[in-house]
């Protein structure tokens, strides 16, 4: 069973650095540190069988499966040598019982190949920063966190690290998202460890303090409405419901796994990460006020969103037709949508010097007259008209005012010199042009550019009301 969100985007204007910084972190020490482990681990390998070592322990490992694991014999009649060889190099469970006897035994020689081997092999990532239940280390807590098992392993962790760390960290910022990531992965081999006690198998990955983040969304959303999408066996989809219900979803998902599940996945850790990571987020939004959050909901569909993806949708089927009169229609429906306008814009700009394009980008200049409107598009659109048309007839007297002022009020010197030229070449006077033109040539004297300013000079003379005859 898979669930993920489908709808949450980055704001890129806040990246999620920690979050790139922590999938950087774990990409270098897998291709840097652990790719010296196939090295390591052929030195202990061939040390091992350099020596008697292969011949004296398989009689002892039958010995080993018959006193403390039965359930193996099946194992290692079906498999043979390669599950007894598996056994004998990797098993810690097998070298602990080992030792004892050949000590007892006064096996000096056995016991000293035994040890450099177990040496050789302990520099393998796994055993060096790995996190053993029965023998917990500050350097296998924390390192256990950056080491995985395989590229299918480490990009599994980190497409969920991104897909819920970007909205996560835009949420609670920085600062607290990794601390509460480290503190998640702490909490899951914690929960490991107590699970799993007594256990010599080493447990690495970042999956526990990934689980946290998922935690994390879950109490950041909390009962806002998501859309999510799924996989169970061979079916799939998406369904929209509360971040708070797929928690016990999740938490189930790794109970079964548990039991019914793959012997080498750490479901408890998962299940400890998901639990620290919900319940240390829900208290720090208690102690937060509320509007520190920065969240989105999934509500229904806006009327300019259905028609934009209606126009999308005719658009992507060729008729290219439909959608420009579809646009058109809609951006006179809703006057106010730069994102309506814009299509519109775009599907009449085949016909560059058509009535609809001319139409299309006079709705466009039309919101610089809103203060809360960015005028940047609308500026940049300007530009664009002039570059497509000939005959820029939506650059009418009353909206090249317009939108001089605008660009004034937002210091777009060239656009206001460019929009005051056009009115001067149409013989045009307003009182907004003789203090647009005087404030352009201030700017441009105060940058020091004096040709520009003089030109600016001649366009305030120009623009200057007649005197009223008597």
């Amino acid at each position: 069973m898979l669930i993920i969100p489908i709808q949450n985007k980055p704001d890129w204007r806040r990246p999620p650095l920690v979050c790139f910084a922590l999938i950087a972190i774990n990409l270098l020490v897998f291709m840097l540190y652990q790719s010296g482990d196939e090295a390591r681990w052929q030195r202990a390998e061939e040390f091992y069988f350099a020596t008697e070592l292969p011949a004296r322990e398989e009689s002892r490992f039958y010995e080993y499966v018959n006193q403390e694991r039965p359930e193996w014999r099946s194992q290692a009649q079906g498999a043979g040598e390669e599950f007894i060889y598996e056994q004998l190099l990797w098993s810690r469970e097998f070298h602990q019982w080992l030792m004892p006897q050949l000590q007892s035994e006064g096996e000096t020689r056995w016991l000293a190949e035994r040890r450099e081997f177990a040496q050789l092999r302990d520099r393998l990532f796994s055993f060096a920063y790995g996190l053993t239940p029965s023998d917990p280390t500050l350097k296998g807590v924390v390192g256990h966190m950056f080491l995985h098992g395989s590229w299918e392993h480490l990009l599994g962790n980190m497409i969920f690290l991104l897909l819920f760390g970007l909205s996560v960290e835009l949420a609670l910022g920085a600062r607290w998202f990794i601390g509460l990531y480290l503190l998640g992965g702490l909490a899951a081999g914690a929960m490991h460890c107590v699970v799993e006690a007594g256990s010599l198998v080493p447990v690495i990955g970042a999956s526990g303090a990934v689980s946290a983040v998922m935690g994390m969304f879950v109490a950041v959303y909390g009962v806002r409405r998501l859309r999510f999408f799924y996989t169970l066996g061979f079916a799939f989809g998406e369904f929209s419901a509360p971040a708070l219900l797929v928690l016990p979803l999740w938490l189930g998902k790794e109970v079964f796994g548990y039991f019914f599940g793959s012997d080498n996945i750490a479901y408890w850790a998962h299940f400890g990460g998901l639990v620290a990571g919900f319940a240390a987020t829900a208290l720090l939004i208690r102690l937060r006020p509320a509007e520190a959050l920065q969240v989105e909901e999934d509500l229904p569909p806006s009327p300019e969103q259905l028609a934009l993806a209606r126009i999308e949708s005719l658009q992507n089927h060729g008729k290219l037709l439909e959608a420009g009169q579809a646009a058109a229609a809609a951006a006179r429906q809703h006057p106010g949508s730069l994102a309506l306008i814009e299509k519109s814009i775009e599907l009449s700009a085949l016909a560059p010097d058509g009535e609809a394009h001319h139409r299309a980008c006079l709705a466009l200049f039309a919101l610089a007259k809103s203060p809360e409107q960015d005028f940047a598009p609308v500026a940049q659109g300007v530009r664009d008209y002039l570059g497509r048309t000939s005959a820029p007839r939506a650059l009418t007297v009353k909206t090249c005012l317009l939108l001089a002022q605008r660009a004034g009020q937002e210091k777009d010197w060239a656009l206001v010199e460019d929009l005051l030229g056009r009115l001067v070449a149409r013989q045009q006077r307003h009182p907004l042009m003789g203090r647009l033109a005087q404030a352009l040539v201030n700017h441009y004297r105060r940058s020091g550019e004096e040709e520009k300013a003089r030109r600016a000079l001649a366009l305030a003379e120009a623009a200057r009301p007649a005197a009223a005859a008597v």
